[in-house]
């Protein structure tokens, strides 16, 4: 009867693992890319990502993705210009990047409203984040203060 419960409990993990996979937060692997309204090239573009732009996939059609991004629009993108580079977008004005994860580190910069930075760490709700080209670290962000990861 165990071995029965615990067979039942391992595959509907597995199943939500699995659907939570689609909410996964990725980001645009190429600069300029067009996010279409619909998923093919006959569709509209409704706006132009940037490099490194962090997004949120939503579902998977075919070659295309469906995407969110920080300010809630939505749109389709092919595929392979998705990376798999964690970056994050400063949601706020003037938000504090720290030198340790905690309100208690010194501020060592203000991140402007829409500036992305790659993610290189996390420790509990801290993000540890860098520049997006070179990788040099900047410091620590609370990820309430972010879209991304």
């Amino acid at each position: 009867m165990l071995r029965i419960l615990l067979s039942v409990l391992a595959s509907v993990l597995v199943g939500c693992l699995a659907g939570a996979s689609w909410a996964a937060t990725k980001s645009i692997g190429k600069d300029g890319v067009m996010v279409r309204s619909g998923p093919s090239l006959e569709h509209q573009v409704v706006f132009r990502a940037s490099l490194g732009y962090p997004v949120e996939i939503k579902e998977k059609k075919g070659d295309w993705v469906l995407i969110r991004d920080w300010e809630g629009d939505t749109g389709w993108v092919f595929e392979p210009m998705i990376s798999e580079i964690r970056t994050a977008v400063i949601r706020t004005e003037g938000a504090n990047i720290r030198s340790a994860p905690s309100t208690d580190g010194d501020v060592r910069a203000k991140a402007r409203k829409g500036e992305i930075f790659k993610i290189l760490d996390r420790k509990d709700n801290w993000l540890k984040l860098g520049y997006y080209h070179d990788g040099v670290e900047v410091g620590w962000i609370r990820q309430d203060l972010v879209f991304g990861e």
